[in-house]
């Protein structure tokens, strides 16, 4: 399995400095900018919302223009930050209320699981297996329905956190869980 590295995304751990602060209770997205990752249409999806909205990343080799388009039809409460410091993510999933990864498919999305563990309410689709990961506690939404991506942000939004989330992603999504699924796959392997 995917999984998170729950030293260093520790809420209680992470202190967030004044810049970060600024976007306190935004929605955030983390990943690269490309189609795959359907930014656009989340973008599209949120016109008219109060919420701020975070981009990090950097546009995908082939999708300069994708970039652009996202940027060019972005409101002014849309904030593109680029790729960062991976240091720093655990201050942004901090300050973030919502984290969106409105993708075509994904696995489940490091971001979504480094985001759950900081106490931040994710939005996903159920293309691929996020649904194995995130059972009931994420807020789903259909990657080409903009109604449905706007609905899962705002419920999300709304929502408080439940930390049953951070717990099972903690019991279930750590990189020893990794490891130890891992060894068991050789071990069959070798039939031993």
């Amino acid at each position: 399995p995917n999984a998170v590295d729950v030293d260093k995304f520790d809420y209680d751990s992470v202190a967030v400095n004044n810049d970060i602060n600024r976007f306190k209770d935004c929605v955030l997205c983390v990943s690269r900018i490309e189609g795959r990752k359907n930014q656009l249409n989340v973008i599209k999806a949120i016109k008219g919302l109060p919420y701020k909205f975070v981009f990090i990343g950097q546009a995908g080799a082939n999708f300069k223009k994708y970039y652009e388009r996202c940027k060019k039809i972005s409101g002014d409460n849309v904030f593109f930050l680029g790729q960062i410091e991976h240091e720093q993510l655990p201050q942004f999933y901090k300050v973030a209320k919502v984290h969106v990864l409105a993708s075509w498919m994904e696995t489940p999305g490091l971001s979504s699981l480094e985001a759950g563990v900081m106490k931040t309410n994710i939005v996903v689709t159920k293309k691929g297996d996020t649904y194995d990961y995130f059972k009931d506690y994420a807020f789903y939404c259909e990657p080409d329905n903009l109604d449905s991506i706007r609905n899962a942000i705002i419920q999300a939004f709304e929502t408080p956190y439940d930390i049953s989330l951070e717990k099972h992603i903690c019991e279930n999504f750590k990189w020893e869980n990794t490891a130890e699924a891992t060894l068991k796959g050789y071990k069959i392997i070798l039939n031993e």
